[in-house]
């Protein structure tokens, strides 16, 4: 079973809350003032955040199911990286090991300057995989350190 991940949860509130604001303030201007056109926006609005949250959970489960042998998502660590690597070309370089879900390159909070290093995100084989052909491999001028990543959630101090 595939759960909707609190992000997600979150993007789809605030396009909902977004949603129901513009009806809100365009309904005058629509003609619409009796009480069965009132009830009928919010069935209309109901069954459209329902639409849309179905088609996101299957959108969802269908790239965790294409995603490897696992439905579990690890983040793979990439240290000594170029301060002038993209995730673009991140991407490029993992892609033959399996299919990234997300790429993200570290940053320094005051500077935005690239920190040299970033977390791939993609399937638990095929991150092994990733892991076991890129760890010390050359990329843009430096030896990649690739490993299994864990993140920490807490601000850094």
């Amino acid at each position: 079973m595939t759960f909707l991940s609190f992000s997600q949860i979150i993007k789809a509130l605030v396009i909902a809350v977004v949603i129901a604001v513009l009806g809100y303030l365009l309904y005058p201007h629509l003609g619409l003032e009796n009480s069965v056109a009132i009830k009928t926006f919010v069935i209309i609005l109901a069954v459209g955040a329902f639409a849309g949250g179905v088609g996101a959970a299957i959108e969802i489960g269908g790239s965790i199911i294409q995603g490897g042998k696992s439905g579990e998502s690890v983040s793979v660590f990439v240290g000594n990286l170029s301060f002038k690597a993209t995730s673009e070309e991140l991407r490029e370089l993992f892609t033959p090991y399996g299919e990234i879900r997300s790429v993200r390159i570290m940053k320094d909070r005051a500077t935005r300057r690239p920190r040299g290093f970033a977390f791939v995100e993609m399937g638990e084989g095929q991150a092994a995989k990733a892991i076991k052909g890129l760890d010390g491999k050359e990329f843009m001028g430096r030896s990649l350190r690739v490993n299994a990543g864990t993140e920490r959630n807490h601000q850094d101090g």
